[in-house]
């Protein structure tokens, strides 16, 4: 008998990167746009306040230790991670003086 290829496409590395098994039961999770660092067509203000609801669910989140640990495991991180934000325009990059 010979084996058939799968007629499912193959999972591109960067898709499967970004699943991280530590990070379940995060309050983030199913929530992306919301820990963005930006959003389109999006005001200053609604930006700051959008964010700064992230940040308190960041900091009442299970697993804000494992998300801290993959927020410094990333090149670039990029929004709410741990209860921090990172990537917004016109801010220095963490360990920047």
């Amino acid at each position: 008998m010979t084996r058939r290829a799968s007629r499912l496409p193959a999972i591109p590395d960067r898709l499967a990167a970004l699943v991280d098994d530590r990070l379940t039961g995060a309050r983030c999770a199913g929530k992306s746009p919301a820990f963005d660092a930006e959003l389109d067509h999006e005001t200053a203000e609604q930006r700051s306040a959008r964010l700064a609801w992230a940040t308190r669910q960041c900091r009442q989140c299970p697993v804000q230790g494992q998300c801290h640990i993959a927020a410094r495991e990333q090149d670039h991180p990029l929004g709410v991670w741990a209860g921090h934000v990172h990537g917004l325009p016109g801010r220095p990059k963490a360990g920047a003086a």
